[in-house]
Protein backbone atom coordinates (compact mmCIF):
# COMPACT_ATOMS: atom_id res chain seq x y z
CA UNK A 1 0.00 0.00 0.00
CA UNK A 2 2.95 2.34 0.59
CA UNK A 3 3.66 2.35 -3.17
CA UNK A 4 0.49 4.44 -3.54
CA UNK A 5 1.13 6.87 -0.66
CA UNK A 6 4.90 7.46 -0.42
CA UNK A 7 6.98 9.39 -2.99
CA UNK A 8 8.17 7.07 -5.74
CA UNK A 9 11.58 8.51 -6.66
CA UNK A 10 12.97 8.23 -10.18
CA UNK A 11 11.20 6.34 -12.95
CA UNK A 12 13.66 3.46 -12.60
CA UNK A 13 13.25 3.30 -8.81
CA UNK A 14 9.46 3.40 -9.09
CA UNK A 15 9.46 0.70 -11.78
CA UNK A 16 11.65 -1.57 -9.61
CA UNK A 17 9.41 -1.01 -6.58
CA UNK A 18 6.22 -1.82 -8.50
CA UNK A 19 7.90 -4.80 -10.23
CA UNK A 20 8.50 -6.27 -6.77
CA UNK A 21 4.76 -6.31 -6.08
CA UNK A 22 2.98 -6.42 -9.47
CA UNK A 23 3.15 -8.51 -12.65
CA UNK A 24 3.78 -6.67 -15.91
CA UNK A 25 1.19 -6.19 -17.21
CA UNK A 26 -1.33 -6.38 -14.39
CA UNK A 27 -5.03 -6.68 -15.18
CA UNK A 28 -7.02 -3.83 -13.61
CA UNK A 29 -10.77 -4.37 -13.86
CA UNK A 30 -10.15 -6.58 -16.89
CA UNK A 31 -7.78 -4.22 -18.74
CA UNK A 32 -4.05 -4.96 -18.99
CA UNK A 33 -2.03 -2.10 -17.52
CA UNK A 34 1.75 -1.89 -17.86
CA UNK A 35 3.92 -1.23 -14.82
CA UNK A 36 4.83 2.16 -16.31
CA UNK A 37 1.13 3.07 -16.52
CA UNK A 38 0.51 1.75 -13.00
CA UNK A 39 3.35 3.93 -11.71
CA UNK A 40 1.82 6.93 -13.49
CA UNK A 41 -1.54 6.18 -11.86
CA UNK A 42 0.15 6.19 -8.47
CA UNK A 43 1.94 9.46 -9.27
CA UNK A 44 -1.38 10.96 -10.38
CA UNK A 45 -3.01 10.05 -7.06
CA UNK A 46 -0.03 11.44 -5.16
CA UNK A 47 -0.23 14.71 -7.14
CA UNK A 48 -3.95 14.99 -6.50
CA UNK A 49 -3.87 14.36 -2.73
CA UNK A 50 -1.64 15.67 0.04
CA UNK A 51 -1.24 13.68 3.24
CA UNK A 52 -2.63 10.59 1.55
CA UNK A 53 -3.28 7.81 4.03
CA UNK A 54 -4.78 4.36 3.60
CA UNK A 55 -6.44 2.73 6.59
CA UNK A 56 -7.01 -0.99 6.32
CA UNK A 57 -10.57 -1.83 7.38
CA UNK A 58 -10.68 -5.54 6.57
CA UNK A 59 -8.61 -8.21 4.85
CA UNK A 60 -9.26 -11.77 3.72
CA UNK A 61 -6.41 -13.83 2.32
CA UNK A 62 -6.18 -17.14 0.50
CA UNK A 63 -3.16 -18.55 -1.36
CA UNK A 64 -4.35 -17.01 -4.65
CA UNK A 65 -6.45 -14.00 -3.56
CA UNK A 66 -6.29 -11.11 -1.16
CA UNK A 67 -9.36 -8.97 -0.56
CA UNK A 68 -8.78 -5.67 1.18
CA UNK A 69 -11.19 -2.97 2.22
CA UNK A 70 -9.60 0.35 3.07
CA UNK A 71 -10.34 4.01 3.60
CA UNK A 72 -8.34 6.47 1.53
CA UNK A 73 -7.97 9.90 3.15
CA UNK A 74 -6.22 13.06 2.07
CA UNK A 75 -6.60 16.67 0.99
CA UNK A 76 -7.37 17.38 -2.66
CA UNK A 77 -4.53 19.66 -3.82
CA UNK A 78 -3.98 18.78 -7.49
CA UNK A 79 -5.97 17.88 -10.60
CA UNK A 80 -7.76 14.55 -10.24
CA UNK A 81 -8.69 12.45 -13.26
CA UNK A 82 -12.07 10.76 -12.78
CA UNK A 83 -14.40 8.82 -15.09
CA UNK A 84 -16.35 12.11 -15.47
CA UNK A 85 -13.30 14.23 -16.32
CA UNK A 86 -10.65 16.20 -14.44
CA UNK A 87 -11.59 17.80 -11.12
CA UNK A 88 -9.56 20.93 -10.34
CA UNK A 89 -8.00 21.14 -6.85
CA UNK A 90 -10.54 22.01 -4.16
CA UNK A 91 -8.49 21.89 -0.97
CA UNK A 92 -11.18 19.64 0.52
CA UNK A 93 -10.50 16.71 2.81
CA UNK A 94 -11.77 13.42 1.40
CA UNK A 95 -12.48 9.92 2.66
CA UNK A 96 -13.18 7.16 0.15
CA UNK A 97 -13.95 3.50 0.81
CA UNK A 98 -12.24 1.14 -1.65
CA UNK A 99 -12.43 -2.61 -2.09
CA UNK A 100 -9.59 -4.38 -3.92
CA UNK A 101 -9.68 -8.03 -4.91
CA UNK A 102 -6.08 -8.95 -5.71
CA UNK A 103 -5.13 -12.11 -7.61
CA UNK A 104 -1.66 -13.31 -6.62
CA UNK A 105 0.74 -15.67 -8.38
CA UNK A 106 4.42 -16.20 -7.52
CA UNK A 107 4.19 -13.45 -4.85
CA UNK A 108 3.10 -10.80 -7.38
CA UNK A 109 -0.27 -9.21 -7.96
CA UNK A 110 -1.44 -10.33 -11.39
CA UNK A 111 -4.95 -8.88 -11.41
CA UNK A 112 -6.93 -6.31 -9.45
CA UNK A 113 -10.65 -5.80 -9.28
CA UNK A 114 -10.98 -2.28 -7.85
CA UNK A 115 -14.29 -1.04 -6.48
CA UNK A 116 -13.85 2.59 -5.37
CA UNK A 117 -16.66 4.85 -4.22
CA UNK A 118 -16.13 7.30 -7.12
CA UNK A 119 -19.57 8.84 -6.67
CA UNK A 120 -18.93 9.55 -2.99
CA UNK A 121 -15.56 11.09 -3.89
CA UNK A 122 -17.08 13.25 -6.64
CA UNK A 123 -19.75 14.45 -4.22
CA UNK A 124 -17.15 15.29 -1.55
CA UNK A 125 -15.25 17.36 -4.13
CA UNK A 126 -18.39 19.14 -5.32
CA UNK A 127 -17.94 17.67 -8.81
CA UNK A 128 -21.50 16.25 -8.79
CA UNK A 129 -24.58 16.96 -6.76
CA UNK A 130 -28.10 15.66 -6.52
CA UNK A 131 -30.60 17.23 -8.89
CA UNK A 132 -32.87 18.05 -5.93
CA UNK A 133 -29.98 19.99 -4.31
CA UNK A 134 -29.54 21.98 -7.53
CA UNK A 135 -33.25 22.82 -7.68
CA UNK A 136 -33.33 23.91 -3.99
CA UNK A 137 -30.36 26.23 -4.48
CA UNK A 138 -32.10 28.18 -7.27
Amino acid sequence: MRLWTEPLGTAAEAHRAFAGAYADPVSVNGIDVSLADLVERARGIQRAFAGLQLELVDEVETPERIVIVFLQRGRHVGPLETPLGVVAPTGREIEVRVIDVLSVKDDRITAIQVVPDNLGLAMQLGAVQLVSDTIRSR
